[in-house]
């Protein structure tokens, strides 16, 4: 995989980074850290970051200015070579168009619900705690100098897809990761706190209202909220649903957000017995992510998304023991 990705870097000169609509602290970790091994190691390479949409301003920090994340326009140049990082090609949005008229499409991923037979050339290993892990592994193999600049945006991917260590995404190689990039001397508690710790006011007053909407399903074993658009479409919610599944019952969370186009997302969280990516896929085929965190967005609204929902999560469950 790695031997593949570093011919296809090699043989293109024009290269396009991209990640999926919504992006996380792992798909900017990621994108970031890969554009800048890129032009260590290939100086010579011309590198653009396309997304569907502006850098979250949660994450601008790791990005600083040597790394600037373009809109999609009408008139986008040829790529030789487009990688989709921490997502796969069916979650592009309004990057869709410029990564598939690349003349090779590659991708760099850890979620289950990726299929490399999308791509052209893959470094795809659903065993990696997060997808700045591989690019690690891509580091390592194209000798790039590990320091600060590339260290901080690998290390906030790592802690934000484990959660500061605590999903079951934690494997040994990840804390040996990890030791490597605080050996770098980076401000760890910085980059913890301005990704997963930070904010905002209304942040803070949607989490409320989210839990004080909060309903328990399915004898206590699914707890779910919603948050209408009004009330949110300024406001970073990601990660909010969380909070759900650590009800003591539960085995699945679930967060329904509405868009501004009208479309619903639903986030879920499971704590093992149920595998949310295929429950996301069985909601919507585009659906999917990880066995315990995965996502949707559904043309429906608010109420026939929650029932197609709380069906497919039914489904799962049908004989799944009651969580303890």
């Amino acid at each position: 995989m790695l031997q593949a990705m570093t011919a296809a870097i090699t043989g293109a000169q024009r290269i396009l980074l991209t990640g999926p609509i919504d992006l996380d602290g792992d798909a900017v970790g990621a994108i970031v850290a890969m554009a800048r091994a890129i032009r260590r190691r290939w100086p010579d390479k011309a590198v653009r970051v396309i997304c569907d949409e502006a850098l979250p301003r949660r994450y601008a920090f790791l990005a600083a200015d040597d790394v600037r994340f373009e809109r999609p326009a009408e008139a986008t140049p040829a790529f030789d070579l487009a990688i989709v990082l921490d997502g796969d090609p069916r979650r592009l949005g309004a990057a869709t168009a410029a990564f598939e008229a690349a003349a090779v499409r590659a991708q760099v991923d850890h979620h289950r619900s990726s299929d490399p037979a999308w791509v052209d050339v893959a470094v795809l290993d659903v065993d990696a705690a997060s997808t700045t892990a591989l690019v690690l592994e891509l580091c390592d193999a194209w000798g790039v100098l590990l320091d600060q600049a590339l260290a901080a945006p690998l290390f906030a991917g790592l802690v934000f897809d484990t959660s500061i260590f605590r999903y079951r995404l934690t494997n040994p190689p990840a804390l040996r990761a990890a030791a490597r990039l605080l050996e770098t001397g980076i401000d760890h508690a910085q980059i913890v706190e301005k990704v997963l710790l930070e904010q905002s006011e209304l942040r803070l007053r949607l989490r409320g209202a989210m839990i004080a909407r909060c309903e328990l399903a399915l004898d206590g074993r699914l707890a779910w909220s919603s948050l209408p658009a009004s009330g949110h479409l300024d406001a970073d919610i990601g990660g909010l649903v969380d909070d759900l599944v650590f009800v003591e019952s539960a085995h699945v969370g679930a967060l329904l957000s509405e868009r501004a186009d009208g479309r619903v997302k639903i986030s879920l969280r499971s704590k093992g017995a149920v595998d949310v990516s295929a429950v996301a896929r069985s909601i919507s085929p585009e659906g999917g992510g990880h066995l315990r965190a995965a996502g949707v967005i559904v043309d429906l609204d608010l109420e026939a998304a929650a029932a197609r929902m709380v069906a497919a999560v039914a489904a799962a469950l049908d004989g799944a023991p009651t969580a303890g």
